[in-house]
């Protein structure tokens, strides 16, 4: 009995130690806000940095080539080879990619909103794991020390699930994006390095295209038709089919150029695609994934034997 009174007592001086050590500040943060606590915050943090970086380029690569391909979904080119009238649509084949586009803005703000959580989770779980739950599972070990017997062990056992508890919370977000950004590494960031690349050279060659005349050609046109007009009969004559063999040339010309910038915008969807499924599993389904099968973790082991701690 004496054994156990003295025990009791050491387990409580000691407990009662802990939560002053918790509630005085200066030595809060020397205990639980220096060393390896600020190390692993530090990394987190980098890691969620990284991806708000990567997020944010790959957003500005994208809305740039949908500001290219709405320049020439809005543009229309009139030519009239032979008296015959053609208008040609710059972009009416380009739909589909600037609706991917633009689901694919959707996604970037779901990825950057879940980027801005984990990094506020990283931030505030220090506080309601030491100051919070550590100290209700102090207080919870400490009633069960001193309670009657058929109280004390309801108390012990709430005491140890809210120790382990505060444990638990206080790495598994770190734990999550230091496992997430080791995928990443691993599998998915050449892929994304490629396809932005890719998006932002299309983007570029698309932009010389518009800016070589493809979209201002129809006042040369008309520049030459009244022009024309003030000709004699054979001048009139021989100026029409001058004009109408420029304008058949250009004609095909302006056709090369549009389905080569058709071709180069719909190769993009692939690269739009690969960038919506590492967004939504770099900073969507794998940080849920490695934060369900952490704390899945911790319930087995409450489950097996916490009695053991």
């Amino acid at each position: 009995m004496a054994f156990c009174s003295n025990r009791r007592f050491a387990w409580s001086a000691i407990i009662l130690v802990v939560l002053t050590l918790v509630f005085v500040p200066v030595s809060r943060k020397l205990l639980f806000e220096k060393h390896l606590f600020s190390l692993v915050d530090e990394q987190a943090t980098a890691y969620v940095d990284e991806g708000l970086v990567r997020a944010g380029v790959a957003f500005a690569t994208a809305r740039t080539f949908n500001a290219v391909v709405s320049v020439f979904q809005e543009s229309e080119l009139q030519l009239e080879p032979g008296g015959v009238g053609v208008s040609l649509a710059l972009g009416a084949a380009l739909d589909p990619v600037n609706d991917l586009v633009e689901r694919f803005s959707w996604v970037m703000l779901a990825s950057l909103t879940s980027l801005g959580v984990q990094k506020v989770l990283i931030e505030i779980t220090p506080f309601v794991s030491v100051q919070i739950i550590l100290v209700l599972a102090l207080l919870s070990l400490l009633a069960g020390l001193w309670l009657p017997e058929n109280m004390r062990h309801n108390f012990l056992q709430l005491g140890r699930i809210l120790l382990f508890c505060a444990l638990l919370l206080r790495f598994a977000v770190p734990a999550m994006t230091y496992l997430n950004q080791q995928v990443y590494t691993a599998f998915l960031q050449e892929r994304q390095s490629a396809s932005i690349q890719a998006l932002g050279q299309t983007a570029s060659r698309m932009e010389a295209y518009k800016l070589n005349g493809v979209v201002d050609a129809p006042e040369a046109v008309q520049d030459q038709a009244g022009s024309a007009e003030e000709q004699d009969w054979w001048n009139r004559t021989k100026s029409m089919l001058n004009q109408t063999f420029d304008q058949g040339k250009q004609l095909l010309d302006v056709r090369e150029k549009l389905e080569a910038i058709q071709t180069a915008a719909l190769g993009m969807i692939d690269r739009i695609v690969d960038l919506i499924v590492v967004f939504v599993l770099s900073t969507i389904a794998l940080p849920l994934l490695f934060l369900w099968g952490i704390f899945r973790l911790g319930k087995l082991v409450v489950d097996r034997g916490l009695s053991l701690l």
